[in-house]
């Protein structure tokens, strides 16, 4: 994701909206042990964010609302003059009330139902995610693989985006959590994941192609080779040229992120090829837009061998017609089967 120095330059003051101090000393209740040790570290060397003047960071206390529309505006340059607003329990003398008015003008965030904004609520993780999709201007989205996220929720969409720049992953029982609140390391975890790539969630497994090879295949065409561009297509797809017998056939595009691997074409359709978290008996629509082709995942743990060498804890995708699609850890596609023979198969790996 790029990012300007003015937006980064206008996140430096963004604590200040908690009526924090600058502070250079160590924070007496911060540990290295931390999850997120090193982006709250990062923050504070960047002076993004401060301690309290007891000399605590209080990793764990929550950001409210208020403090979340502030953080928003300065970072957009809102006017934050204090002033009236719409709501209720928002009037003049509230320190927040020209960022949150002026914030609500934008449409970048919303108050409740009953005409109220809560200003001293906690940031929720849906709430958050709207917050980090609308001040960065996220458009990209993908699937969301979360049980507890659907459709119909107002953070859906910003969720999507925050989950393909691999700014979340959300928990380890495939659950986002979009109601829980946002404590100071988790905004810092999320902060820092925005403002620098380094942070960003890693995926533990990667099951796309690996840029720096080229890529031997046996099919039922004769020998076809994907040797990627050194390029990136719309800031995020890799780039595959196809060679069938020696003749370039087409631009295979690829994108592997939280949500799962993807395939496509330049200015055309993309399809879910795995979807993640990746485990025995997830289903999903693999197909492309307004087809129908149910993938399942029905082993992670295959031993396949083929003339490019031996591929353990490979994943086996199941779609119509009997065809396996098996993935190996780090390298990609090895192997593709229909009624069990073999109609793709790797034969070679080399270096670019």
């Amino acid at each position: 994701m790029r990012k300007s120095l003015a937006i980064f330059t206008a996140f430096v003051l963004i604590f200040s909206a908690f009526g924090l101090r600058a502070q250079a000393a160590e924070f007496e209740d911060l540990v290295e042990s931390h999850r997120f040790y090193e982006e709250m570290q990062f923050l504070k060397n960047e002076r993004v964010i401060a301690g309290y003047p007891d000399g605590t960071f209080r990793p764990d206390e929550e950001v409210t609302r208020a403090a979340a529309a502030i953080m928003i505006g300065r970072v957009l340059q809102l006017n934050g003059e204090q002033r009236g607003t719409t709501f209720s329990d928002v009037g003049a003398s509230q320190a927040a009330s020209g960022y949150i008015a002026s914030a609500v003008e934008r449409g970048i965030i919303n108050g409740f139902p009953d005409g109220t904004y809560r200003p001293d609520e906690p940031v929720t993780r849906g709430q958050m995610a709207i917050f980090l999709s609308r001040a960065f201007e996220l458009e990209q989205a993908v699937d969301v693989p979360f049980s507890d996220v659907s459709p119909n929720m107002e953070a859906y969409e910003h969720i999507q985006r925050i989950l393909a720049e691999n700014i979340t992953q959300g928990y380890p029982n495939n659950t986002y959590r979009p109601e829980l609140p946002v404590t100071r390391a988790q905004f810092s975890a999320f902060l820092a994941r925005a403002l620098d790539d380094r942070f960003k969630e890693e995926l533990t497994v990667s099951y796309s192609r690996d840029a720096s090879k080229v890529y031997h295949y046996t099919t039922e065409e004769g020998e076809t080779i994907f040797r990627h561009t050194g390029e990136k297509f719309e800031g995020h797809w890799d780039m595959w040229e196809m060679y069938i017998n020696g003749n370039q056939e087409d631009v295979i595009l690829e994108h592997e992120d939280a949500g799962g691997y993807y395939i496509g074409f330049p200015y055309s359709e993309y399809y879910a090829a795995i979807q993640y978290p990746a485990e025995v008996g997830r289903t999903w629509d693999g197909s492309f837009p307004g087809g129908e082709n149910q993938h399942t995942i029905t082993s992670t743990t295959e031993t396949i061998t083929t003339p490019a060498g031996t591929f353990t804890d490979v994943l086996a995708v199941e779609s119509e017609g009997n065809r396996v699609e098996y993935y190996a850890p780090n390298v990609g596609l090895v192997k593709v089967t229909v009624d069990g023979k073999d109609v793709m198969t790797l034969t070679k790996l080399e270096n670019q």
